[in-house]
C-alpha cells in the first residue's frame, strides 16, 4: 500500500491497520461520505488531488491504494 495513504488513513483518519486488506471495503474500513471528504482534503496536502467524486467512484481499499498509485506515478 502506498506509505502517503496508509499514514492518511491511519493517522488523521483513524482506520484501524486490521481493516487495511486490499479486498476491504472502504465502509467496512471506517470510510464513510464525510471520511471520503476529508480523504480528499489531506490527499490534496500530499499533492495527490483527486476529488470527492474520483474518490467516491472506488468501492474497496485496494481499488483506492490503485488510483492514489497511479495519481502519484503520472506526475
Amino acid at each position: 500500500m502506498n506509505q502517503t495513504l496508509k499514514t492518511i488513513l491511519i493517522g488523521p483518519l483513524q482506520v484501524d491497520a486490521q481493516s487495511l486488506r486490499p479486498e476491504a471495503s472502504l465502509e467496512d474500513a471506517g470510510l464513510d461520505s464525510l471520511g471520503i471528504a476529508e480523504l480528499d482534503l489531506l490527499l490534496a496536502e500530499h499533492g495527490v488531488t483527486l476529488g470527492e467524486d474520483r474518490l467516491a467512484s472506488v468501492t474497496t481499499v485496494g481499488a483506492l491504494d490503485q488510483l492514489v498509485g497511479e495519481h502519484l506515478a503520472g506526475r
